[in-house]
This record gives C-alpha cells, structure tokens and sequence, in this order.
C-alpha cells in the first residue's frame, strides 16, 4: 500500500538506517528501507532485530532482497547509507545486483589500487581537500577485497571541526557528494515517526 501511494515513478532512491525505540525499559531496534523524497523518506520495509546495536550482513541483504523480490531491482535508482553499513559480502552482494550505492567508509579504511599495484590508506587520497572541497578518484579501486569507485570531501562535524567523508559508490562517482546528502531524509522520518508529529513510540505499538 505504501509503496503504491508513493508520489513519484520509479527509479526511488533508497536509504538504509537503523533506529532504536523504547517500550519501558526495552530496546527495539529496527533496520528500515525507506525511499527518499523532497526532504524526507517513506518506509517501505523494516526489519525488527532481537538485539543491540548493528545489523548484521545477512540482515541487510535480507532486507534489500526482500524489496526486490517484491518491487524488483529496476525500482533502485540507488542505496544511500552511513558508515555502519559496510562488509566484503555487503558490498559483494550489491554488485552482483547491479545495484548503484553511495556508502560512507570510515578514514583508517585501506584500499588497493589495481592500476598502481599498491595499497594505502583511503584517507591519503583526499588530504589536499579543503572545507567544502570535493573530488572523486577516476578509476576502479578495490575495498574490502571488493571492486568500487571512491570519492572524498571535507566537511565540518558536530563539534564544527574538519573531517573527511569518503564515499565508496558502484559507478558514477561523480555524484556520491550529492547524492550522499539525500541520506539524511531517513533521519527526518526517524524524527517524525518518534517525537516531531507521530509520537508512535509513546503508543507502544
């Protein structure tokens, strides 16, 4: 019903997170899929995790292919998600699929690269960067014994101080600065769904 209601065709662009809701003193936590749009996400699918903390790789491919038996692979435009959502097979199983994504990768992350024959740390591909700056390797790289493209920016944190945002993407590169930010759409519903409209976590549904 969701996914029939929503506003626009497809391609969706898709984002992957988790949230963690209180019922007393319980924590559920819930891996949800979600299609961006105009500043926010639509849930499409969930998954309730009897645990604490990050989903697990089989979780998340439980997950995707869930939605694409159901809505098939031509309907994903693209998959945004956070640092958390990395691993050799993760990466694996989405290009297998074809399926284009903008992932953030932590800054010790190494990488070899096939062209030069040696592996460094992703970091020291951006370093030249300023605030705001971006800038994409042009050519394959493998990750996580996983072949993928990279990109970097520097941006300000929380605490208003600089970091690198290393991106690893299927193709198009380009595009991962913004792209990436559109991820941030499932945290807006996160916020709606639990204390900014819908309350639903104070109906302990």
């Amino acid at each position: 019903m969701v996914f029939a209601l929503l506003p626009h065709q497809p391609p969706y662009r898709l984002a992957l997170d988790r949230t963690n809701w209180k019922f007393g003193s319980k924590n559920i936590n819930i891996l949800v899929l979600s299609v961006v749009y105009q500043g926010v996400a639509f849930p499409a699918l969930f998954s309730m995790m009897d645990k604490f903390g990050y989903s697990s790789i089989k979780e998340r491919i439980d997950l995707m292919q869930r939605y694409i038996h159901l809505f098939g692979d031509k309907t994903i435009d693209c998959l945004l998600a956070d640092r958390e959502f990395i691993g050799d097979e993760w990466t694996g199983f989405l290009n297998d699929y074809h399926i284009r994504y903008y992932i953030r990768i932590r800054e010790n992350f190494k990488v070899f690269i096939p062209r030069k024959n040696e592996t460094i740390k992703t970091s020291w591909l951006f370093m030249a960067l300023k605030i705001n700056q971006f800038c994409y390797y042009p050519h394959i790289v493998k990750i996580n014994n996983q072949l993928c493209y990279i990109s970097g920016s520097k941006v300000l944190d929380k605490h208003e101080q600089p970091e690198l945002q290393l991106i690893i993407s299927y193709n198009k590169p380009n595009l991962a600065d913004d792209l990436y930010k559109e991820r941030w759409q499932i945290e807006t519903v996160f916020r709606a769904l639990k204390s900014s409209g819908f309350n639903i976590e104070d109906t302990h549904l």
